[in-house]
């Protein structure tokens, strides 16, 4: 007796919603959005927006903790990959996260503006996913320094390296998606693996 084919599985709505936040691509930051705006670009009604989220203050929240995650596991994916250099390994994993902050430009938009909260701000959660994402690259850099056998960076100056790096990264995208789209990607990722290896 034959089986049916097995259906994908489908996008919950939620995640449907924050993909689409993440890819905004009208140069306005997500906050700058109706929620009738965010609710038409997911292609779901208003009320399922204030369903799964509660408050536009709470989307964009979880759309920085969403995106962060997406993107530790596109690098964890690749850390996994032992056949090529250590130094190759970065690079490749630095590659795909810049094509990672292209393909969602609210997303970067969102991690410029997090990076830019002060201390007594009220978007201490946007600080701590940003501080999340460079603990991420700090240990990324970490681990190649003790791959090719260097001495290891002070933690302080680790975290300094690590954030210049993803403001480096998030800069060049933007940049790139908007007044220098001659630069190829393969020239900033040779860029920014210089900012952490020279």
């Amino acid at each position: 007796m034959s089986t049916a084919p097995t259906a994908p599985p489908r996008t919950s709505a939620r995640v449907k919603i924050l993909h689409a936040m993440m890819a905004l691509d009208d140069h306005r930051s997500v906050q700058d959005h109706t929620v009738d705006e965010l609710a038409r670009s997911a292609g779901v009604a208003k009320g399922s927006v204030y369903y799964h989220f509660g408050s536009k203050e709470n989307l964009v929240r979880e759309m920085l903790v969403h995106g962060a995650a997406e993107l530790q596991s596109l690098m964890d994916e690749l850390a996994r990959d032992d056949s090529a250099a250590p130094r190759e390994a970065f690079r490749a994993q630095l590659r795909a996260a810049c094509r990672f902050l292209e393909e969602h430009p609210s997303f970067t938009g969102l991690v410029a503006f997090a990076l830019a909260q002060r201390q007594g701000d009220d978007s201490h959660q946007l600080r701590e996913e940003k501080e999340a994402i460079v603990r991420l690259l700090s240990q990324r850099i970490e681990h190649l320094e003790q791959a090719e056998g260097r001495a290891a960076t002070p933690g302080a100056t680790l975290e300094v390296a690590a954030t210049a790096l993803l403001s480096a990264a998030v800069t060049l995208t933007i940049e790139r998606m908007t007044v220098h789209p001659q630069w190829d990607v393969e020239t900033c990722v040779e860029a920014l693996l210089r900012l952490v290896t020279s």
